[in-house]
């Protein structure tokens, strides 16, 4: 089944209005590039009806996906729909019948967004677009009683084919979350498949690709790949414990002290960095090995960076480029993002076609491997494993008054600049996020920010 057709789940559309903490704003430019991709690598879109003979075994292209698009929103009718009929790709929008024409409310961050009411959905079949359920109004499906579970699956897709005349086959789960009781009800009801996200369970709880707005072209390839559906599938049957993280996060936003957090902080640091030197010696000890075979000098590259309250401190990293050279290119990069210029070419806003990388240095930045050796500092006590990014001190220069908050905190190995879109955000948008770390930090916020970088480097967002 690793080799089953992929199931792409997008969300919203376009430019977000604000915040956008999940990255569920996907833009134009972006869906159409992926799009793009996807023809030019051979991928072939399936109808929910090819989808389903494919379930059933029936011989399907190797490269083939179906489009599925969640919670009904207006920017799926608006932006969506006509760009996947010009591309003749055919979907599935996910909608919750109980919330058609509303607002998003189940969630505070987009409780705002506008949904597409019942008139623009009904028009939506004729444009390729199938409409399934996301459940009456997109509650959590687990632990519920035989009742409520009729609520939200067989009465729910009653309620949408009274409204839009569409009698819908497929179910989306909200969040992903089911249970026995919850695909048992599905399947009782008579849709013909359910999605999930992560946690794969057969045909009423098939997984799905979650697409991001921060997806670089790059990562989205890597998540069409095989090895990223085994280990996103290893992951969602991890769900137990992704559920106790979440409960040790509650615990932790209970109040504590400046100087318990400190302390917390500070014995995390050292016991999590100290571990893993331990545990990733050797392919540390690989990587400087293949360093100094490819290109002489040093495997380490050694630079003053700026610390907490502006203390400078020599922050270590595996060598990527080639000795000699300048950085005046790099520096007029950061000078043009903080005048407010768009910098950004091909998705990303980091310096593009620098002939100083090393080809194992371009490994190296592409999985963030060269910044290993930063777990040193780490242990030194000059970083903590979540904070801003350390800047370079001409960098601290050219920084606005503004921004003189993020030196109130210790530089990061990982932070929110990196969970956010880490090489699609130019250096304003990462100030803004580093002080916006600093006005919200606490340890359940850098216990999210841990767990949610692991897919970030999976994805290959790289660094600058």
């Amino acid at each position: 089944m690793l080799r089953a057709p992929r199931v792409l789940m997008y969300h919203y559309f376009g430019d977000a209005p604000g915040a956008d903490p999940e990255q569920l704003f996907v833009r134009e430019e972006a869906f159409a590039a992926q799009l793009s991709h996807l023809r030019r690598r051979g991928w072939h879109p399936l109808t929910l009806d090819e989808y389903l003979a494919a379930l059933d075994g029936a011989p399907t292209p190797r490269r083939s996906y179906l489009v599925t698009i969640d919670d009904g929103h207006e920017s799926a009718v608006r932006i969506a729909a006509p760009a996947l009929r010009a591309a003749g790709v055919p979907s599935v929008l996910f909608v919750c019948p109980d919330r058609v024409g509303g607002r998003a409310e189940w969630t505070a961050a987009y409780s705002g967004e506008r949904l597409a009411p019942a008139e623009e959905l009904k028009g939506l079949p004729d444009l390729g677009m199938e409409l399934g359920v996301h459940g009456a109004d997109h509650t959590r499906m687990a632990g519920m009683d035989d009742s409520t579970l009729r609520v939200h699956v067989a009465d729910a897709r009653n309620r949408l084919e009274a409204t839009t005349g569409v009698r819908a086959r497929a179910f989306a789960y909200p969040y992903g979350t089911h249970d026995p009781a919850a695909r048992a009800a599905v399947a009782a009801a008579g849709y013909d498949v359910a999605f999930a996200v992560a946690r794969e369970h057969g045909r009423f709880a098939v997984d799905r690709v979650f697409v991001r707005s921060t997806d670089s072209l790059l990562r989205f390839r890597f998540k069409l790949s095989t090895p990223y559906r085994l280990i996103s599938r290893v992951g969602g049957r991890a769900w137990r414990l992704r559920h106790a993280v979440r409960g040790i996060g509650a615990r932790l936003r209970n109040p504590v002290s400046a100087r318990g957090a400190a302390i917390v902080r500070r014995f995390v640091d050292v016991v999590v960095s100290g571990a893993a030197l331990v545990a990733l010696a050797l392919p540390m000890l690989a990587i400087a090995a293949a360093i100094r075979i490819e290109s002489r000098g040093p495997a380490l590259f050694r630079q003053q960076r700026v610390g907490l309250r502006r203390r400078p401190f020599e922050m270590l990293k595996f060598r990527t480029m080639r000795p000699g050279g300048d950085d005046h290119a790099l520096r007029d990069l950061i000078a043009r993002e903080l005048r407010g210029e768009d910098t950004v070419v091909n998705g990303s806003s980091k310096l593009d076609g620098d002939t100083r990388i090393t080809r194992v240095g371009r490994f190296l930045r592409r999985t963030s491997l060269d910044e290993l050796p930063q777990l040193i500092n780490v242990l030194r006590g000059d970083m903590t494993l979540v904070g801003p990014r350390p800047c370079l001190e001409w960098e601290a220069e050219m920084f606005p008054a503004e921004y003189a908050a993020r030196f109130d905190v210790p530089p990061g190995l990982t932070g929110l600049w990196q969970v956010s879109g880490r090489s699609a955000l130019g250096t304003l948008d990462m100030l803004r996020l580093d002080v916006r770390y600093v006005e919200e930090r606490t340890l359940a916020r850098d216990l999210e920010i841990l767990v949610r970088t692991v897919p970030s480097l999976l994805g290959g967002g790289g660094s600058r």
